[in-house]
Parts: C-alpha cells; structure tokens; sequence
C-alpha cells in the first residue's frame, strides 16, 4: 500500500511539472492560455454541470460521475467539440470514492479508475480528428487525491472526471 502512494504522488508531480515527453512539449507557454481561453471555457459549459476553475497547471473541467450515463455522454461531447477547438494540451483524471473490496470483479478501485480514464481518452480522440492522441495523456487516481468539501469548490467531488488544459496562467 505504501509503494502505491508513492506511485501515485510520482504521477501526480509528473503531470504537476513542466514535463516533457519524447514526441514534444507537453506543457504550453503562457500565449496559449489567455484570459480569452478561461472566459471562451466558462461560456461554452454555461448551462451544463461541468464547473470550470482554474488551477497551478491551467483550466480544469470538472463533473462528477455516476449521475447518469446520459449526462456523462452529453457531458464528454461537449468538452470534445471544446478540445476540437483549442490546440492546448490536455490530462484526463478520474478519481472514485474508495470502497470495501474490490469495485468490480478483480478490479481495484485505483485500476478501475485508471481503466475508465483511458476509455475516455480513447473516445475523445475516436470521436474527433482534431483531437491528436499527442495532446490527451489519461491518468486514474481513485480515492489517492479527494477534494475537500470547501465554499469554493461548491462541493465533495468524490467520484468525479477532471480535464485540465495544460497552459500557464501564472501572471494573468
């Protein structure tokens, strides 16, 4: 168990940080997130259940999970027509609640999640050619990183699907 949360901790400075991969760089300069950038987002999910904040490493989508199917769909097609749109790239992070056991069959709560992150990565770049396998990178957390109940989040997102646009806005 101790192993795991170093892990989890590496991963989660590795998507913190200016990291770089192989094929380019994987964090974006500060012209490509722009005050524009946060306002287009806060106006294009108006209307949805997706918040939209701001965080150290750029914009993140934020919805919880396991409302409904309908609503997840309708959710993921609105962030995909949005990431069409943009040229930033993005991390896919899904965090669930910890249960007793095992969450389903063999599945630990940790590789379900991670399970889950990739097949919305997959269907983001599936769905549209715009969407480059390149900039979407997927990571599940499970319970290692909650959100705390605080006035300014609105809520305890325990199971939810964050979608952080990679940009720095330090200096905005």
């Amino acid at each position: 168990m101790y192993m795991k949360k170093i892990f989890i901790k590496i991963i989660f400075l590795l998507t913190t940080c200016n990291y770089i991969s192989a094929e380019e760089n994987f964090y974006i300069s500060s012209n490509k997130c722009t005050n524009n950038l946060y306002s287009v987002a806060i106006s294009t999910f108006s209307g949805t259940n997706i918040k939209v904040l701001r965080d150290p490493r750029g914009i993140v989508l934020r919805y919880q999970i396991f409302t409904d199917n309908y609503s997840h769909y309708k959710n993921l097609k609105v962030i995909e027509y949005f990431l069409a749109k943009i040229e930033n790239p993005a991390i896919i992070e899904v965090h669930t609640e910890k249960k007793q056991g095992k969450v389903s069959g063999n599945l630990k709560n940790w590789e379900f999640s991670t399970i889950l992150a990739n097949e919305i990565e997959s269907s983001l770049i599936s769905q549209n050619s715009k969407i480059s396998r390149k900039r979407i990178k997927s990571v599940g957390y499970g319970e290692f990183l909650p959100i705390k109940n605080t006035p300014n989040n609105g809520g305890n997102y325990t199971n939810r699907i964050d979608i952080i646009i990679l940009c720095n806005i330090s200096g905005e």
